[in-house]
């Protein structure tokens, strides 16, 4: 079974997390696929976690592992994650900081156009809350 299928959507590759919790066991055959399958050769890049409703600390740090190799050849990443319930453990981290996130896929396709004005998921720092920002350019 393929817990992770990937599609390219317009020039965006999008990696499903097709999972209830993304643990430990999950993290390197999630980057083994991104690698596999060329996802690391893209520009754009969204990691849907849309199915998940807990990933633990081990998935997070395999994220930012990613996030710095897509890093490294100027291309970006962007998160959906709106059934996940502890954002709070991607906002102790600093996930959120570095990353920007949506409670959509369809939001964060759209995000990639010029101009566009998506709302994105925003922590509070106060309330560890979530909230839909609007992204301003």
């Amino acid at each position: 079974m393929d817990n992770f299928p990937i599609n390219i959507i317009d020039d965006i590759a999008v990696v499903k997390v097709d999972l209830p919790a993304a643990t430990l066991r999950d993290s390197q055959p999630l980057w083994q696929k991104m690698e596999d399958d060329l996802v690391f050769d893209k520009q754009k890049i969204i990691i849907d976690l849309s199915f998940c409703t807990f990933v633990d600390s081990t998935f997070i740090g395999m994220i930012i592992k990613i996030f710095r190799r897509i890093n490294e050849k100027n291309s970006q990443l962007k998160l959906v994650f709106p059934q996940i319930t502890d954002l709070e453990s991607f906002r102790l981290i600093g996930v959120t900081k570095i990353v920007e996130c949506y409670r959509g896929l369809d939001n964060a396709i759209e995000s990639f156009k010029p101009g566009a004005s998506v709302p994105k998921i925003a922590i509070d720092q106060k309330s560890l809350y979530y909230a839909i920002a609007d992204k301003k350019k």
